[in-house]
């Protein structure tokens, strides 16, 4: 490199050039001075750059390949899904009555027993209304009794109508008798004015003779004359007779007979106001029941032996039963055997109905795993945004109680399991390797689209599989399915020739 000399304005004002140009001087020989390890720093970068080009070069170049070590173990195919961990029983206690809360009796996680009372409302008003409802039964009562008293004067009245009508037949047979004594009075009468209307014509042709007196005539006509009075005497009282038994037997017999009849109408209609007054007792009594039954309602029993799970009022809050009865608690019957309700897809259900266990985890105690049994698949369908999904029930033993009622279950259902088994990733079973043009290789001989050999399995005849469709391509799996029971998996592996 040659040097030469740079004629400039002193940089500093008070040099003169002769000393500036031998400063310049020295700077260019040590920097001549450093020249050394500088070239060799740069030759040393060129060839590491050469050496990262070649070695890159050739790989990007070249094929990459993953090995993985075949090796024995167990395989499942398994099912994975959500569910919801809950009581097999759970019941929710509500109120039939309307009021205000007077007293809690449990409280959240309280053990309960069948019958237990747990809450009470203010049995105030349905006390009243007992009250009221054993009041009106008793009046009631006291209208059926004054009912029958009426029914039983209304049959004595039956009675008395019945006598006076006995009294009126009587009175027609003495008419009767009276009748047939004067009809005999009166032919008794008869027969002695005819003895003496013959006595006395006896007597007129006698005193015409002359054989008696005027005397005996007059007395002959005497006795005549008595019996002719008193023969009419019996007949006007033959009269009165037959006149006395017709009206006995008209109007007394009549009258009796329609004092019976009505009567027996008073008796029909006290009856009739006794059924109307028993009816008024029934009706009486289901109301008291009803209030009674209103009043126990205020009374709240759990329906179950159990554990309180939620507790939805305090003291003195108005329960409104109305439309619908509200929920005062939820009680979960026994919590040491629960289960989980799974939502599986419609493209495992399938699969699911061959299940062989059932595991599960829950976030509050990572790496424990639970056993779970499948015990129901429902077939109501559930569809979310046109996700369709079926609900699996399936039962949980929980002796120490760890799981709680709405923890979310991880589920693994096993479908098939096989125990020391040869496994192989399924990356290789899914890989297609490339030729020396860089095209993937296919199945067969090979021909102008790029595709190379498979090597397959051979059958005991020692005939090679991929030749022959009926013996070959039904026994092996697609690489995107599952192998069933006597089928095959083909593997890609490398040959002598790389």
């Amino acid at each position: 490199m040659s040097t030469q000399t740079i004629s400039a304005r002193p940089l500093v004002s008070g040099l003169s050039g002769e000393k500036s140009a031998s400063r310049i001087k020295r700077s260019w020989k040590k920097v001549l001075s450093r020249r050394k390890p500088i070239m060799i720093g740069i030759t040393g970068f060129v060839i590491l750059g050469m050496a990262a080009f070649y070695f890159w070069g050739n790989q990007t170049s070249s094929t990459q390949y993953m090995t993985a070590r075949v090796e024995r173990g167990n395989l499942r195919n398994t099912v994975t899904a959500t569910g919801t961990l809950q009581a097999v029983t759970t019941v929710q206690v509500g109120s039939q009555a309307s009021g205000t809360i007077s007293a809690l009796f449990v409280d959240f996680n309280s053990v309960v027993h069948k019958g237990q009372i747990v809450a009470q409302l203010d049995p105030a008003v349905p006390k009243a209304q007992v009250d009221q409802a054993r009041a009106n039964l008793q009046l009631a009562n006291a209208g059926l009794q004054q009912a029958r008293a009426t029914v039983t004067n209304s049959r004595a009245g039956v009675s008395d109508a019945q006598a006076r009508g006995l009294a009126a037949k009587s009175t027609v047979q003495n008419n009767q008798a009276g009748v047939s004594g004067a009809q005999a009075n009166l032919a008794v009468l008869k027969a002695q004015q005819d003895d003496a209307m013959s006595y006395l014509k006896q007597e007129d042709s006698l005193l015409r003779s002359g054989v008696i007196g005027q005397r005996d005539y007059d007395i002959a006509q005497t006795a005549y004359r008595t019996a002719e009075a008193r023969y009419n005497q019996a007949a006007a009282q033959l009269s009165q007779a037959q006149l006395s038994e017709q009206s006995a037997s008209g109007a007394g017999i009549a009258q009796s007979q329609a004092q019976v009849e009505q009567s027996q109408a008073q008796v029909q209609q006290s009856q009739a106001q006794v059924g109307q007054a028993q009816a008024q007792v029934l009706q009486a009594q289901a109301a008291l029941k009803l209030a009674e039954v209103n009043l126990a309602h205020t009374t709240i029993s759990s329906p179950i032996d159990g554990i309180v799970v939620s507790r939805a009022v305090d003291v003195g809050q108005t329960v409104a039963a109305s439309l619908s009865a509200p929920t005062l608690f939820t009680i979960a019957n026994d919590l040491t055997q629960m289960q989980v309700i799974a939502n599986i897809d419609q493209a495992d259900i399938g699969l699911v109905e061959q299940a062989k266990s059932v595991k599960f985890s829950v976030d509050a105690f990572p790496g424990k795993d639970f056993d779970g049994k499948i015990q129901q698949m429902r077939l109501n369908p559930t569809n979310v945004q046109n996700v369709v999904t079926y609900n699996v029930v399936i039962d949980v033993g929980n002796p120490e109680q760890k799981l709680k009622p709405g923890m979310t279950a991880n589920l693994t259902i096993t479908i098939d399991e096989r125990n020391n088994v040869l496994k192989v990733p399924n990356a290789a079973l899914r890989f297609t390797p490339q030729d020396a043009t860089g095209q993937k290789t296919g199945s067969g001989t090979g021909n102008a689209n790029g595709q190379g050999r498979r090597r397959t399995a051979d059958n005991a005849n020692g005939a090679d599989n991929s030749s022959s469709p009926q013996n070959g391509e039904g026994r092996f799996a697609p690489s995107t399915a599952p192998v069933l029971a006597g089928q095959m998996r083909a593997v890609w592996v490398l040959g002598a020739d790389g």
